[in-house]
């Protein structure tokens, strides 16, 4: 089956059998819903479209004792190591944290639903450029109680 790709069609044809890594036929989107467990809220889940609910679990019956003391969100360079532990994006991922007024308060309204699930009251806006040109915006929210975050991811 020819790829489209000289070098696997190349590897194809010398060797008669087809690449064990051939490229995907569509793009692959991370999933960020997790387990079963980290169960979306239900006012997340009727978000409009362009807008993506998800939970990052806290993980923190693995941690020492000493570190089982989270009291805020995470800064942007620790947002940016939890994203690429729990997320996976593709390639490198830039975070930085913006004020919760961006875009003219575009965000508002999620920022607000956001709030309302999570028992600290605590909300970030992270802004993610990931590869060219793209630029995301996560809205996240630590809920303690649940040790997890909960997050919206603004596309498109």
């Amino acid at each position: 089956m020819a790829s489209g790709n000289p070098t696997l069609d190349a590897a194809e044809a010398s060797t008669g059998r087809e690449p064990l890594n051939p490229q995907p036929t569509s793009p692959q989107t991370p999933n960020l819903r997790t387990s079963s467990t980290s169960q979306i809220p239900t006012s997340l889940s009727s978000l409009p479209s362009g807008y993506d609910p998800f939970i990052l679990p806290l993980d923190l019956g693995s941690r020492t004792s000493s570190s089982q003391n989270i009291s805020s969100l995470p800064s942007a360079n620790a947002f940016e190591d939890l994203l690429h532990a729990k997320v996976r994006p593709p390639g490198p991922a830039r975070a930085e944290e913006v004020g919760l007024d961006i875009e003219g308060n575009k965000f508002a309204e999620v920022v607000e639903m956001v709030r309302g699930e999570v028992d600290s009251g605590q909300v970030k806006v992270y802004k993610v450029k990931a590869g060219v040109g793209k630029v995301e915006f996560y809205i996240a929210g630590l809920d303690l109680g649940g040790e997890r975050i909960v997050a919206v991811r603004a596309v498109g």
